[in-house]
């Protein structure tokens, strides 16, 4: 009779313990996956207006060759002129607070490998780009190299590879975030700029 009594006080207080581990084991792994989800589309859309950003500047970057090699060979038009003739030139202003925040926060391994290892890939080329970017502004901007006929040639040949760089990362970018939005199931309108 004792042991009935027991289990009989014992029971509902087992189930109602397990019942409070499930409920809050749900809300915890509710609330995750709404943080991944968040933050997967907060970088698909800084990856969208990263994408934007490199578009526009191989634009303007190719309105810049057009007219470097208009001007190339003629010893009349120094770098300088080229610049004034082409408008200026443009280099791309990079973000990737969002996903580096994600990798840095306790949760990232909410996330796979192969989610990271692509983020790492778009690392790499903004680096690149980085690194294009105070190299061409040495150039371009450094009053001694304005009059110098070979710095339209050392122009031509960087403005190359660099507009290489940046297609190569517009398409990383494209790349994850089709990834991302499949992995994660991110509908394309939650993420587009206004």
């Amino acid at each position: 009779m004792k042991l009935k009594k027991v289990l009989v006080d014992i029971v509902p207080v087992l189930v109602g313990i397990l019942l409070a581990l499930f409920i809050n084991n749900w809300q915890q792994s509710r609330s995750e996956r709404n943080y991944i989800e968040n933050s997967v589309a907060s970088i698909i859309k800084e990856n969208e207006e990263n994408i934007k950003e490199l578009r526009y500047a191989v634009e303007r970057q190719t309105v810049f060759m057009d007219t470097l090699y208009k001007y190339l060979d003629n010893d009349e038009f120094a770098l300088v002129d080229v610049l004034r003739r082409a408008k200026g030139v443009y280099t791309p202003d990079l973000k990737s607070t969002t996903w580096k925040f994600l990798i840095q926060d306790s949760k990232h391994t909410l996330v796979s490998y192969e989610f990271i290892n692509r983020l790492a890939e778009i690392e790499k080329y903004e680096v690149l780009v980085s690194r294009y970017n105070v190299k061409l502004s040495d150039i371009i901007f450094q009053p001694a190299f304005f009059d110098d006929p070979r710095m339209k040639d050392v122009c031509a040949i960087l403005f190359g590879d660099f507009g290489s760089v940046q297609n190569d990362l517009i398409n990383e970018l494209e790349s994850f975030n089709a990834y991302a939005r499949k992995t994660y199931a991110i509908a394309a309108d939650s993420t587009t700029s206004e």
